[in-house]
């Protein structure tokens, strides 16, 4: 198909110049700037995440790095390869190769210990039985500069001579999940810093992947898991009552528990007090990212579609987000870099972990473009947001995605449950206080809102490829919605999950017609602004 090869020929001689102007550039940043050595230990992590199996290994261990971690990058944990980050081992190879980071491997808990033994005082004493208790456990251990451990594993910690700081064992067997809550707020609350909430879901039953709490423990963070479910009862309350204690616009990370609530209505309430949320319960080493800085005067650079002399021509045309692109995506597998492609930029990272940006923006081909998300400055509701706070989430995400020489924003509000549109004044707040952007997308899946303003697109995604979609199938999605928007050109913003890779894509594209052609986002951006054969329409709102 002439859509997908007509850039495949081009890839290898893209690759080459991009290669040859990162050795260039490289070369520029070494001569003037020698980055210090960084000795640190890594360890493996890998297991079954069970709470009764391989958790407390994994849970000590991580609580161990966030205490040595809190002052400097010492402690960086290897994940499995069949983790939810696949990106783990390549980030500490890419430190290793152009951030002096060298390391040495550690295999055994006592071994561990008796290497950081001047930043541990203690353990604390977890109940397996109870979920809620590790979870609480993470908060104590925050505070106390302790490691958490199950039961059977106190025996060890007093062979290599540490003193116990707190035992939750069948402390909290006669409470519910709110009073457990209550008790640790009662007792930690005002011991914590309050930059942040971990909100410990994910996963319920047998397992937990606490991979933020090192982040957690390390800025002495309050850990929850509550449901946010208006439906909730006390939990509920007692999740907004915790909420509305943080300052606007500070993080959640974390991830709800997909047994209690939903995403929706997690975003929506960390939204109604205008709180950013990141996630995920999974995501690891961000005690230590935090640490690998930039070289002085770095500056972002992402590649831009040539929006010179564009003309439209009476084409389907195509252009692909991937969500959850960067980290537990599909940056790592086949097919990236061979056809246009725009990936969902964590911008908080910009100022938590700017060198886990600079890997991906090193690695970008000229294929590759950002986009920035998710709503604001992180992931938020614009409609769940209050009136008050919302032009200054806007111009917040506006800094960002300028600092990261992004020019195209992605929107996804979920808190109606009837819709995923957006009333006009919103649309209208995003084009005002987001001037320089050349577009927006909306929706995560199909939605029905669209603007234009001076040539600058307000688009919903007209299709999302869900995880058991087949080639075939997708392809006859394609060609249905062809038949159904019969003027020309028509625009299709393409949605791809995190389980789909770029060579999937691919080989849906190859089954669909020549008057299908893909497109760079900020080109398609460009063109449906030149020729916008959509209807302007926002949610309906009485």
């Amino acid at each position: 198909m002439k859509s997908v090869t007509s850039f495949m020929g081009r890839i290898i001689t893209f690759s080459l110049l991009a290669a040859i102007g990162l050795l260039i550039s490289g070369s520029q940043v070494s001569a003037k700037y020698k980055e210090k050595t960084i000795h640190c230990t890594a360890m493996s992590v890998e297991g079954n995440w069970e709470i009764n199996g391989d958790l407390p290994r994994e849970a000590l261990l991580i609580s161990l790095q966030g205490l040595v971690n809190r002052t400097g990058p010492r402690l960086y944990l290897l994940y499995g390869s069949d983790y939810d980050y696949g990106n783990v081992q390549a980030l500490l190879d890419y430190y290793h190769a152009d951030h002096h980071v060298e390391y040495t491997m550690i295999k055994s808990i006592p071994d561990a210990l008796a290497k950081f033994r001047k930043y541990v005082k203690g353990y604390i004493v977890y109940d397996q039985k109870i979920r809620d208790s590790i979870v609480l456990s993470f908060t104590a251990a925050g505070i106390m500069d302790g490691v958490v451990v199950a039961p059977d594993q106190v025996p060890m910690m007093k062979k290599l001579g540490f003193k116990e700081l707190a035992n939750y064992d069948g402390k909290f067997e006669s409470m519910d999940t709110t009073q457990i809550y209550q008790w640790a707020y009662d007792h930690f609350w005002n011991k914590c810093s309050h930059k942040e909430l971990i909100y410990m879901g994910g996963v319920e039953g047998k397992y937990m992947k606490p991979g933020i709490a090192d982040l957690g423990i390390a800025n002495r963070a309050f850990f929850f898991d509550l449901s946010t479910d208006p439906r909730g009862g006390t939990q509920y309350k007692l999740a907004s009552m915790l909420y509305s204690k943080m300052k606007p616009f500070s993080f959640i990370f974390g991830w709800h528990s997909y047994m209690k609530d939903t995403e929706h209505s997690s975003v929506t309430l960390a939204s109604h007090y205008a709180l950013r949320v990141e996630g995920l319960n999974t995501n690891p080493n961000m005690s230590f990212h935090r640490w690998i800085k930039l070289p002085p005067g770095y500056k972002f650079r992402s590649h831009h579609g040539d929006l010179k002399n564009l003309k439209v021509e009476n084409k389907i045309y195509v252009s692909f987000i991937q969500s959850d692109g960067l980290g537990i995506g599909a940056w790592l597998r086949p097919g990236r870099g061979q056809i246009p492609y725009a990936w969902e930029v964590n911008m908080y990272w910009y100022n938590y972990a700017p060198a886990i940006l600079q890997y991906y923006y090193s690695q970008a081909t000229p294929n590759d473009e950002f986009i920035g998300t998710l709503g604001g400055p992180s992931y938020m509701y614009p409609k769940a947001i209050p009136d008050k706070y919302r032009p200054t989430a806007f111009k917040m995400a506006a800094r960002l995605i300028k600092d990261l020489d992004i020019n195209m924003f992605e929107i996804f509000d979920a808190s109606d449950s009837l819709t995923r549109d957006l009333p006009k004044k919103v649309v209208d707040e995003y084009l005002k206080y987001m001037p320089n952007e050349i577009g927006f997308v909306n929706g995560y899946g199909p939605a029905h809102t669209f603007a234009i303003e001076d040539g600058r697109p307000f688009m919903s995604f007209d299709y999302y490829l869900p995880p058991t979609r087949t080639i075939k199938e997708a392809d006859a999605d394609l060609e249905e919605l062809a038949k159904m928007n019969p003027k020309r050109p028509y625009f299709i913003c393409f949605h791809v999950r995190e389980y789909t890779d770029v060579k999937g894509v691919m080989d849906i594209m190859k089954g669909v017609g020549p008057e299908f052609k893909i497109v760079p986002l900020d080109v398609f951006l460009k063109l449906a602004g030149m020729a916008p054969t959509f209807k302007t329409q926002y949610q309906f709102t009485r």
